[in-house]
């Protein structure tokens, strides 16, 4: 019964997007083998990432400064690292699809957290 169901949450998909049924299975192999490459294949870089990554969290989440206007921000950048960390540790495929873009940045030049 839950196979069912899933398989019609499948056509639901796939038709929101506008796909047929096989093209949305091809697509989510495609992400799949995406994200097991990267994790697989590219542990170290991966591992740089993730540090880069907590760095970015760390710099939303820590307030240095004593000054009324950082402060009110704190709570807003607080909220913003939470549902950052929800999303990326409920969907592993995005945090690839993030690591992807880092990657694609740092090749071109123009990702400022490798370019220090």
């Amino acid at each position: 019964m839950n196979e069912n169901m899933e398989y019609k949450e499948i056509i639901t998909f796939a038709e929101n997007l506008g796909m047929t049924v096989e093209d949305y299975l091809v697509y989510l192999h495609r992400k799949n083998k995406s994200v097991k490459t990267v994790l697989l294949e590219d542990s170290h870089g991966f591992k740089n990432f993730l540090k880069d990554f907590h760095n970015v969290l760390d710099d939303l989440t820590i307030c240095t400064k004593a000054d009324a206007a950082r402060a009110a921000k704190k709570d807003q950048s607080l909220q913003a690292a939470a549902n950052l960390l929800y999303k990326v540790s409920s969907d592993p495929m995005l945090l690839a699809q993030m690591y992807e873009h880092y990657q694609y940045d740092s090749d071109e030049g123009s990702n400022r957290i490798m370019n220090y």
